[in-house]
């Protein structure tokens, strides 16, 4: 095992990379965009880390039941000397970071990256704390119709599940109040770091992706040429990754399920649709989506 300071040099020299995480709904296309990134010779962006669900929460509660013991202990026993300092809020952060460079080193191993990133969906409510942990770092947040998304998502997670109409509408009001904090989390934070942070559709991947790709090789800091840039969108084709199947031929339970822009139409009920618009329909001007469409 190496020496525990000179790790912490590594780790250190290692943060002056740039650092970036990707988030957005689950469904709407942020593995494809991940891959996309990865491709590139000087990016590391592979799996899910989830930073956030099974190393910050868990991280917090250890802190926390820690604090109380040492309250417990204070009390009882130390009371006539004061007993151990407990630890202070900036510890929890300290060891999460440190946890997500070990992450991010160990992921781009063998590769001469020059940006290293992450992909998981909540990543967009870890975005503020990512910015405090990282000031560096950058932020991409991938949009998509949200009814693609719920269409997607429905036949993803309850694959081989009920059509039943109202387990459906249920799953879709469940689903709501995430979309809307997501995405305006997301927006809040491209507001308050323009220059950190990328919004991009799904929509727009699919009918014009060239320049956004190299739009957000750029925001890395990474190669932009267009050979490149070609080269990282022919390996992740839809077609590619599928063994063939071509973008539009549906595959339900799939996890790359149909590679195309607005099929929701065959599993959201007009009911289900003016529900989605009556919530989140402040989205659909915002990103270039039509309503009607």
């Amino acid at each position: 095992m190496p020496d525990w300071m000179d790790r912490q040099m590594e780790l250190a020299a290692f943060s002056a990379r740039q650092l970036f995480f990707i988030g957005g709904a689950p469904r709407s296309g942020t593995t494809w965009l991940q891959q996309i990134l990865d491709a590139h010779p000087e990016v590391s962006c592979q799996g899910e880390g989830l930073f956030l669900k099974h190393l910050a929460v868990p991280m917090e509660n250890m802190m926390a039941a820690r604090r109380q013991a040492l309250v417990e202990k204070n009390t009882v026993i130390f009371q006539h000397t004061g007993g151990y300092k407990l630890p202070g809020d900036e510890d929890s952060e300290h060891l999460i970071g440190t946890a997500i460079l070990l992450a991010l080193q160990r992921q781009c191993a063998g590769k001469a990256c020059k940006a290293v990133g992450e992909k998981t969906p909540e990543n967009v409510f870890f975005f503020p704390r990512l910015k405090q942990l990282f000031p560096g770092a950058k932020f991409i947040g991938l949009m998509r119709d949200p009814r693609d998304v719920l269409a997607s998502a429905w036949h993803f997670f309850r694959a081989g599940g009920t059509e039943d109409d109202a387990a459906k509408f249920a799953f879709i009001q469940s689903a709501l109040p995430s979309l809307n904090a997501g995405t305006r989390q997301m927006l809040a934070l491209a507001q308050e770091f323009p220059s950190d942070s990328a919004m991009v559709t799904y929509e727009g991947l699919r009918t014009s992706p060239a320049p956004i790709i190299a739009s957000l090789f750029r925001l890395l800091g990474v190669t932009d040429d267009e050979e490149i840039v070609q080269d990282c969108l022919t390996q992740t084709a839809f077609a590619t990754q599928t063994s063939g199947r071509a973008a539009g031929s549906t595959s339900n339970g799939a996890f790359l399920r149909s590679g195309v822009a607005g099929g929701w139409c065959t599993t959201i009920s007009p009911a289900m649709n003016a529900l989605i618009l009556h919530e989140l329909g402040w989205m659909f001007p915002r990103f270039g989506w039509d309503p009607a469409g």
